[in-house]
C-alpha cells in the first residue's frame, strides 16, 4: 500500500483483538489502521471459514445463474452475469460485464495475449486490493479544505479480474471438485517459491563504546521514515530488479498533459521534502497500467522509470530524458485524463548506482545499500531458484531515536529474511470452456455455491 503511513503494525500472530484509545494520548495512523485490519482479518477468516476458499450466494432453489456465471461464449468474447462472490472471504461484486470490457481488466484487442485461446481455457478470478488515493478518486478530497488543500484519508479497492488459462485439449481437465488445486498449482508453478528479504542499518564491526563508533555507522538519516522496496521487473535474480523510496512510494504528483518528454503537473508537490528536484527518477503510472500489472508478469512488458533533466516551477511543467510515449510497453500511459495518471517519485537515484532502465538489479546473498547506513539483503530458497514478482513489496520503517530499523531478529540477533508483505492474490476457478472447429463448446461451471435466504 503506497500510503503517507509512518509504519504498518498488523501481525495476525499477534492474535491482538481490538486496539483500544487511552486517554490524552497521542493519536497514531497506525494504531487506527491496525484496528480496521484486525477487524478486516476476523470478518474474511469467518467468511471464508463458513463459505469455503470461493463460493457464490445461489439464487431459490440453488440455481447456478448470477454471482459471476460466464455465460454467453461468442468465440473471442463471453458475459459475465452480475452477482456477489467472496474468495478467501472478500467480497467481489459484479454488475455484470463482458471479458473485454470488465472495469479493472483494461484488455487490449490488439495484444496477443489479451486474446482468448483457440483451444479449451479455463476462466478464473483474480482478487487483490488496491490503494486508491485522491489522485485516483477525486471524491475522496474534501473541496471545503480548498482545491489545491491537503488530502486526509486514502481507501483500499478490492480488485477482480477474469483471466484465462490455455488448456491442454489432450489432458486432464478439471472439473468442480479439482478446479482448485488444478489452479493453484499453476499460479505456485510459476511465483513460488517467493523471494526474501531481510533489513538492517550497518553497524560498526567488532565491539568498543558508542563514542568510537564511525561516523558512518547507525542510521544517519534526519527524519523517520518508511522505506519500501518493490520488485520492478520480475523473474529469478539474474532478471529482477528493484526499486525503493524512503516515502513508501507516496510521493505522486497528477499529471494535466504529456508534450513530448515535457509533463505538465497539477502541482510540484506539499514542500521541498515532497516534490521532485533535478535527477530524480520518476514512474509514470495510471489506472490502467496499476491493474494491468498484476498481468503483465513477462519481462518484456516491464516499462522504463525516467530521470528528470528540467523542472519549470512557474508553469509546473518537468522535462524528462525521454518522451513517455515511445515507450513500446505502455505507448498510452499518462496520455488519457480518465485514468488519472501520475508520476510517482522514486529515491533510487543516479549516485545509487541504476541500470538503463533506472532501477537497480537483485543480487541475492550481500548485503545491498539503500541510503543514510539502511541495507537490505535478498535471499531464496536453496533448493530452488525464488521468483520475484512485479509488485512485490517490503515495508522498513526506520527511527531516528535508535538510529536502527524496525525489522526482526532471530535468537542469534541476525536480521530474519521475511516474504513479501504483499500484493497479496487470491484466485477462484470459475468454468473451463471447450469449443470446437464447428464453433461449438461445452461449458463447465466450477463456481461453488452456498445456500442463500433473505
Amino acid at each position: 500500500m503506497q500510503g503517507d503511513f509512518s509504519r504498518v503494525t498488523f501481525d495476525p500472530a499477534q492474535r491482538f483483538s481490538a486496539v483500544l484509545s487511552q486517554q490524552g494520548r497521542v493519536q497514531l495512523d497506525s494504531e487506527i489502521n491496525e484496528q480496521t485490519a484486525i477487524l478486516l482479518h476476523y470478518v474474511r477468516t469467518l467468511a471464508a471459514d463458513l463459505l469455503g476458499p470461493a463460493a457464490y450466494p445461489a439464487g431459490p432453489g440453488g440455481q447456478s445463474t448470477g454471482g459471476f456465471s460466464v455465460d454467453t461464449f461468442e468465440g473471442d468474447n463471453f458475459t459475465v452475469a452480475p452477482g456477489r462472490m467472496y474468495v478467501d472471504g472478500i467480497l467481489c461484486q459484479c454488475d455484470g460485464t463482458d471479458y473485454w470490457s470488465q472495469p479493472d481488466g483494461h484488455l487490449d484487442r490488439e495484444r496477443e495475449r489479451d486474446r482468448l485461446p483457440t483451444g479449451p481455457f479455463m476462466v478464473y478470478l483474480r482478487v487483490w486490493e488496491r490503494l486508491v488515493t485522491a489522485v485516483e478518486a477525486p471524491r475522496i478530497r474534501e473541496v471545503a479544505l480548498g482545491l489545491h488543500g491537503p488530502d486526509t484519508t486514502v481507501r483500499t479497492r478490492v480488485v477482480w479480474q477474469v483471466c484465462c488459462l490455455p488448456l491442454d485439449p489432450d489432458s486432464f481437465v478439471p472439473d468442480m471438485r479439482t478446479a482448485p488445486q488444478f489452479l493453484r498449482d499453476r499460479i505456485n508453478g510459476q511465483f513460488r517459491p517467493r523471494g526474501l528479504l531481510a533489513a538492517r542499518v550497518r553497524h560498526a564491526q567488532g565491539g568498543g563504546t558508542p563514542c568510537d563508533l564511525p561516523p558512518e555507522a547507525g542510521y544517519r538519516g534526519p527524519e523517520n521514515q518508511l522505506y519500501r522496496v518493490e520488485v520492478h521487473r520480475g523473474g529469478t535474480a539474474e532478471t529482477a530488479t528493484f526499486k525503493w523510496s524512503r516515502e513508501n512510494g507516496s510521493v505522486t504528483l497528477p499529471i494535466r498533459s504529456v508534450s513530448g518528454p515535457s509533463i505538465e503537473l497539477e502541482t510540484l508537490g506539499r514542500d521541498d521534502k515532497l516534490g521532485l528536484e533535478i535527477d530524480d527518477l520518476v514512474e509514470i503510472v495510471d489506472d490502467a497500467s496499476v491493474c494491468r500489472a498484476a498481468t503483465d508478469t513477462q519481462e518484456e512488458d516491464c516499462p522504463r522509470l525516467y530521470t528528470v533533466r528540467e523542472i519549470d516551477h512557474a508553469r509546473r511543467t518537468v522535462v524528462l530524458d525521454d518522451e513517455p510515449g515511445r515507450d513500446p510497453y505502455r505507448p498510452t500511459t499518462g496520455t488519457t485524463p480518465g485514468h488519472h495518471p501520475l508520476l510517482r517519485r522514486w529515491d533510487h537515484g543516479a549516485a545509487h548506482g541504476t541500470n538503463g532502465e533506472g532501477t537497480r538489479e537483485i543480487r541475492e546473498a550481500e548485503w545491498l545499500p539503500l541510503e543514510d547506513g539502511v541495507e537490505v539483503r535478498f535471499e531464496g530458497d536453496v533448493e530452488r531458484a525464488p521468483q520475484y514478482r512485479r509488485g512485490d513489496y517490503w515495508l522498513i520503517p526506520v527511527r531516528v531515536v535508535t538510529g536502527d530499523v524496525e525489522w526482526p531478529t532471530g535468537l542469534d540477533g541476525r536480521p530474519q529474511p521475511k516474504r513479501p508483505h504483499g500484493i497479496d492474490y487470491h484466485y477462484a476457478p470459475l468454468a473451463v470452456i471447450e469449443p470446437d472447429a464447428s464453433g461449438e463448446y461445452r461449458m463447465v461451471d466450477l463456481r461453488v455455491p452456498f445456500p442463500h435466504r433473505r
